[in-house]
């Protein structure tokens, strides 16, 4: 699994397709992935890349930064500013403080990109087995990926460098 990191914010397809370009190149070894991927979106579903491309991936958002995952296998995953909140409110999920509440809300999180269930589910409970790795990337966030235990290479990337996403312009 690799995960790309930056601050700011740019198109979210174009970062997607940029990072898949390095994923391939990192990854693809003697598998020689496809250079270049589109993305699916349908209603309902969660985002995939196009058929014949073996890699699944997950985008995250927060307060100016971004976080995508590109792995072989399902992951999810989840960025967020560690901030006030009246982390009562969502007493299911037993948070101590506020720290502690974001590492559960990105978990959570992780979690519902991984299965692709969306926030319909977001007071259900998460399965003991689910598999968890936090990052602390920024000072003062809680960056999470949700998905089978494996190794996982993180890069921070330069967001000037993506354009369409295309890698020949890159």
């Amino acid at each position: 699994m690799i995960l790309f990191f930056a601050k700011g914010e740019c198109d979210t397809d174009a970062l997607v397709k940029y990072c898949y370009s390095h994923y391939a190149d990192i990854a693809g070894g003697a598998a020689a992935l496809p250079r270049k991927a589109e993305i699916v979106r349908e209603h309902g579903e969660k985002p995939r890349f196009c058929d014949g491309v073996p890699a699944h991936f997950s985008v995250s958002h927060s307060h100016g930064v971004v976080m995508v995952g590109i792995s072989h296998t399902e992951l999810g995953v989840d960025i967020e500013k560690i901030r006030p909140v009246n982390y009562a409110k969502f007493s299911f999920m037993e948070a101590e403080d506020e720290e502690d509440f974001f590492r559960r809300w990105t978990e959570r999180e992780s979690y519902l990109k991984f299965t692709g269930a969306g926030l319909k589910d977001f007071r259900a409970p998460i399965p003991t087995d689910a598999h968890f790795e936090h990052f602390d990337v920024f000072d003062g966030y809680d960056a999470c990926v949700c998905a089978e235990a494996q190794d996982i290479v993180a890069y921070m990337i330069d967001l000037s460098e993506v354009k369409d996403g295309n890698p020949s312009e890159n």
